[in-house]
């Protein structure tokens, strides 16, 4: 899965403007950073990608820890989404447990994340929880 998600996702987050490497990735915007990172489960063959956003000014996590924007990840937010489920209504595992007849079940699933892309760019843009203006206290 990670060679697929190298072959087929990360040249279209280059295109879209990301920059990093598997598992984390980050696009500068004019008024905050867009997060994304690919997390593997442990026990079964799935993952998800959660997106989330944050400010360029650097966060403070809740146990006392700074962190500068070039360290961020979407793991480091309190909030974000996991991408496919807004289209699926709910919590969403890309699963390539199961292989399918006459289909590669990596691709597929590396594709998906493509087809769902306008599902994070509004997610990005909206910016539900205004996590882009979250600063580190003076």
């Amino acid at each position: 899965m990670d060679n697929t998600i190298k072959e087929i996702t990360v040249p279209f987050l280059r295109e879209q403007g990301f920059k990093g490497s598997l598992p984390h990735f980050r696009r500068l915007q004019r008024d905050r950073i867009n997060l994304l990172t690919f997390q593997f489960n442990l026990h079964d063959s799935k993952f998800v990608v959660e997106i989330s956003n944050c400010s360029y000014k650097g966060i403070l996590t809740s146990w006392g820890k700074l962190i500068k924007p070039a360290q961020y990840t979407a793991h480091d937010m309190n909030r974000r989404l996991r991408l496919g489920s807004v289209k699926n209504s709910g919590d969403y595992w890309f699963d390539f447990s199961n292989p399918m007849l006459f289909t590669d079940i990596y691709k597929k699933r590396a594709e998906e994340i493509i087809e769902l892309w306008d599902e994070a760019e509004d997610w990005w843009q909206n910016d539900p929880n205004d996590q882009r203006n979250v600063m580190v206290p003076s």
